[in-house]
Formats: C-alpha cells, sequence, structure tokens
C-alpha cells in the first residue's frame, strides 16, 4: 500500500480509502445493505491491506453506516482514522440540516456516539450552505478541534473560490487548516481539474476522490448503453448518479478495454490505476466482498506513461474560459531551468 502526507498536516492516509456508504442493513438508499458480518470482514480485509482512512458521513443509511463502521473497527481504532461528515438533514426539524452552529454540534455528538469513538480524524463539511454565514461554521469547527472532538477539517464538494475563502480565513484568524476536499473525481468527471484541483494543489490540500468508478459505470458491466438492471448500484437506486454525458461513455469504456486487455486486468482496475497515476487517495466502496478483492488489485496495476496519455486524451474535456486564454496568453514563455 501506498501512502499520501495528508495536506499540510503531520500524518499518512493510505491511497486507497474504504467507502462505507454501503454499510447499515436498513439499505435506506438502496446501495448496498451490508450486514454487520459483512462489514466486519470487508474492514478487516481492508486493514489487512493497509487501508488506514475509513469514510462515511452521519446521512449514510440514516446513521447506520457510522454504527456499523465504529463495530468494525473497534479493535483497531487508534491505528486508523475515520473521516465522516455533516450537513445532510438528520431529523424532520427545520434546522436539523446544513451547517449552523446549532447543527454541527448536534451532529458532531451524534457521529461519536454511533462511532463510538472519542475523537473524529477527519470532520467534512459535506457540502458548502449557502443559508449560513461561512463564520458561522468555520468557528464552529474551530471550536470541535480544540476540544478535542475533531483533529482535521475538510470539506466535501465545494467549489474552488469557497475552499479559498475557508483557508484564507483559517489563515488570517489561526483557525485549523482545512486539510482535505473531497470530490468526484474519475475518467468521466474531469470537472475539477478546471479550477478546484489547481487550487488545491496550490494550498497543499489532499484530494479524496468519491465515485472513482463512477456508481460502477466504469467497472465494465454496462455496454455502450447504460441499462438500469436490478442488482446494479444505478439500478437499484433508479437512476444514474452522478450524472454524465452518456455520448462520450462509449469511446472512453473502448480505450478502456484497450488497455485493460495490454495489461490484463479489468476495466474497473485501469480507472483505479488511472486515478492511482493522479496521486490522490481514492475512496473504494464495494457492495460484495468479492467486488472488493476485485477491486483492490488495481494497487498492483501500474499503467504505462502511453496508456495513462490515452486515457487522458479519450477523457479529456473542453478546456474553460479563462483558462484556455491564460494558457495562449502565456505561449512562448516555457523555459528550461539548470
Amino acid at each position: 500500500m501506498r501512502y499520501l502526507k495528508y495536506g499540510k498536516s503531520g500524518i499518512y492516509v493510505s491511497e486507497i480509502a474504504l467507502g462505507a456508504m454501503t454499510f447499515g442493513d436498513r439499505n435506506s438508499w438502496k446501495l448496498g445493505g451490508l450486514s454487520q458480518q459483512t462489514t466486519n470482514e470487508m474492514v478487516k480485509r481492508a486493514y489487512d491491506y493497509g487501508i488506514n482512512l475509513y469514510d462515511t458521513a452521519d446521512v449514510y443509511d440514516e446513521g447506520e453506516s457510522e454504527k456499523a463502521l465504529g463495530i468494525a473497527v473497534k479493535d483497531f481504532r487508534d491505528e486508523i482514522h475515520i473521516a465522516t461528515k455533516v450537513r445532510g438533514k438528520t431529523g424532520n426539524g427545520i434546522n436539523n440540516v446544513g451547517l449552523s452552529r446549532a447543527h454541527i454540534s448536534r451532529s458532531i455528538k451524534g457521529s461519536l456516539k454511533r462511532l463510538n469513538t472519542d475523537y473524529i480524524d477527519i470532520y467534512q463539511f459535506h457540502s458548502f450552505d449557502y443559508h449560513v454565514p461561512f463564520d458561522e461554521s468555520m468557528e464552529a469547527m474551530q471550536d470541535l478541534v480544540e476540544r478535542g472532538d475533531v483533529f482535521y477539517p475538510g470539506v466535501s464538494n465545494f467549489t474552488a473560490w469557497q475552499m479559498a475563502t475557508f483557508n484564507a480565513v483559517a489563515r488570517e484568524k489561526g483557525y485549523e487548516h482545512y486539510q482535505s476536499a473531497q470530490m468526484n473525481y474519475s475518467l468521466l468527471n474531469r470537472d475539477i481539474e478546471h479550477e478546484i484541483l489547481p487550487y488545491m494543489e496550490h494550498d497543499n490540500m489532499t484530494l479524496l476522490a468519491w465515485s472513482p468508478l463512477h456508481g460502477g459505470v466504469l467497472s465494465g458491466k454496462y455496454t455502450s448503453k447504460i441499462d438500469l438492471k436490478p442488482g446494479t448500484r444505478m439500478g437499484d437506486r433508479g437512476f444514474v448518479f452522478p450524472r454524465f454525458d452518456e455520448k462520450r461513455y462509449p469511446k472512453i469504456l473502448n480505450e478502456m478495454e484497450k488497455v485493460a486487455s495490454e495489461q490484463g486486468c479489468s476495466v474497473a482496475n485501469v480507472a483505479l490505476s488511472w486515478l492511482r497515476a493522479k496521486k490522490v487517495v481514492i475512496i473504494l466502496g464495494a457492495r460484495t466482498l468479492e467486488q472488493f478483492e476485485e477491486n483492490m488489485k488495481s494497487v498492483d496495476v501500474n499503467l504505462t506513461a502511453e496508456q495513462i496519455q490515452s486515457l487522458d486524451k479519450i477523457s479529456e474535456e473542453r478546456e474553460q474560459y479563462p483558462n484556455w486564454m491564460i494558457g495562449r496568453m502565456d505561449r512562448g514563455r516555457t523555459f528550461e531551468t539548470a
């Protein structure tokens, strides 16, 4: 297992994180409904592989995911890092949602109890909240850090300007740096390359890539047409998520199948190995132990520079303005340095 430095902090996290969205036998989101026994087995296998980061959220399976994860890691809790999230709706009240001080304060208590732990390693704002002054959210997060409930703050589903604002305020006020952003990133969605990744690299934030197989679309189980078949993640949910341009899918799949044939591996392993080459943390979820084991083979698949380039080219999206204009104005200013 390869380990990456986590943001500007002093810890390292495994390049593969285990996502717990499929944990919880209530199966309210129709994403897996894994029993506690299967969850225990999958978490132990992940631990044996060297995975030290486990990601969940207070809204996954209405809190059952956190409960299941807490039970599964109890024998090695202090050897691993737990990441969870706050923002989603956790009750019927009008204020049981968002990033207000009230909701954050209540939610951290619930997450600590369900996870059966004294601290959260990485506490993430699940998405930006336009209804709450960001100073209020940041002050609430800093209180949790100073109290020892949270070690490192993170964000998820934020724009670049929102991340930049949070960390600028954090520097100004002496708050803990927001170390990571959990964002959708795969061969089918490279949107974050336009603005978000450049900012994150500039401010030394770690990317945690969610849905690296794009809801199973990049697993190779689908043909050029996406059929919502029962037994698949999207089929059970009844809709495609994350959204993507289906017209681009056949040519990307074709190139992935070509690379898979050259590497002697699965199409899913190609998608995951492409992300490994980008040196990001890949949040890997699974509906079965067999699926988890198959996807873990990707750590032994090292794509060649030519294969990475071919996948980059086939999945490349139109460069957005003003990025292309900045590049145009910078032509001729590439210099070799000693």
